[in-house]
């Protein structure tokens, strides 16, 4: 058996994360983004093999304690966050709870993963692990996450992705994502000869109805199909002005039954039949994910889990989308799981403290049982 492992204590923890919370890491404030990886190197291991890589101005940390582009598990979280008040940006501690900006989207899981990757060093671990940490998750991933998996071609045989399954639910699919922009064009008048010119917004509102009565039943309640959000509509300049350019942005959500290509060429026949001259253009795209639950990882996985929090750990979708969506088309098994938190995104953003410490205890015994068995046998 192995020695016993030195676990990371709550007051580590909290040190770390109220450090962590502190760098304002807004997407795209990559002076903040810099400063915060020279802390996080700061506190890994001198043995581990370190790459900060850059793409587009976006940086991403990888730590190896083997240096591997196949390692055992791959341990992808992000440091970026979205805007918030200066207030935000300092933790504040209630009772068992803290409080902040990314607290638990989702800067709790780097002093996890750093004490992963510390502690397998330390231990000359023979389970190869590489801890990933992007800087752009919150705008898409193209220049983090996507950058991995297609240019640098990391392919980890288990990617652990806490960035979904709040409260302990077990993700064992998310939806993909597809965006368009759909562009119509006409010609300008006054309005009050509006035969002299050609409106272009109608044109939109006639594919705005013929796509909301296919998906628009779909956006009523909680569903596994295809939904449509219709986020943005511009068009014209004045009232009194005939509209001669028109731009819809839309947002599919699709799961592993649907795919991009079948959405995208409904999308343009559709366009084709009310006017040729509309154009689609293909913006933001991502993969649905699924795991399979059968596999022995997984199962390993959630028995740790649950004998960790003395419950079963109940399986769920994800109707969001996460870096792990760049990964999906290698049919890596995906581990999506979170400790108990909420209200992402707002200003009452939380973290259930002895619930994240008992799922760090698990990651840890979950990965280091790797060992265990190797030894055994």
């Amino acid at each position: 058996m192995l020695k016993k492992e030195k676990m990371l204590t709550k007051t580590q923890f909290l040190q770390q994360l109220d450090q962590l919370v502190q760098f304002q890491t807004v997407t795209g404030n990559q002076d903040q983004v810099k400063k915060a990886f020279d802390y996080i190197v700061s506190l890994i291991s001198a043995k581990a093999k370190v790459k900060r890589l850059e793409n587009n101005g976006f940086e991403t940390l990888l730590a190896f304690n083997q240096e591997t582009k196949k390692p055992e598990f791959g341990y992808m979280v992000h440091l970026d966050v979205v805007s918030a008040t200066s207030s935000l940006f300092k933790m504040r501690k209630e009772k068992n709870k803290v409080f902040g900006r990314g607290v638990s989207d989702m800067k709790f899981s780097i002093p996890i993963g750093i004490s992963l990757l510390n502690e397998l060093i330390e231990k000359k671990s023979a389970t190869s692990f590489c801890l990933i940490i992007t800087s752009d998750e919150e705008i898409g991933g193209f220049n983090g996450g996507k950058f991995l998996a297609d240019e640098f071609k990391l392919r980890p045989l288990t990617l652990i992705v806490p960035d979904g399954g709040d409260n302990l639910l077990f993700v064992n699919k998310s939806k993909g994502v597809a965006q368009f922009e759909v562009t119509a064009k006409g010609s300008a008048a006054h309005a009050s000869r509006p035969w002299q010119g050609k409106n272009a917004l109608p044109k939109i509102c006639q594919l705005v109805n013929q796509l909301e009565k296919k998906y628009g039943v779909n956006s009523q309640k909680e569903n596994w199909n295809t939904t449509l959000n219709f986020g943005q509509l511009t068009g014209g300049i004045s009232t009194n002005q005939v509209c001669d350019l028109a731009t819809l942005k839309i947002d599919f959500r699709y799961p592993e039954t649907d795919s991009l290509e079948r959405i995208e060429l409904e999308l343009r026949q559709l366009a084709n039949q009310i006017d040729k001259s509309i154009q689609i253009t293909r913006l933001s795209t991502g993969l649905p994910t699924f795991t399979d639950t059968n596999l022995p990882v997984v199962k390993k996985f959630l028995a740790v889990l649950s004998q960790e929090f003395g419950q079963q750990i109940l399986i769920q979708p994800n109707y969001g989308a996460s870096d792990a969506r760049h990964f999906a088309r290698f049919i890596t098994p995906v581990l999506m799981i979170k400790p108990v938190g909420g209200d992402i995104h707002c200003d009452s953003e939380w973290l259930d403290v002895d619930s994240t410490m008992k799922f760090s205890r698990a990651l840890q015994k979950f990965i280091l049982k790797g060992d265990d068995e190797k030894k055994s046998s």
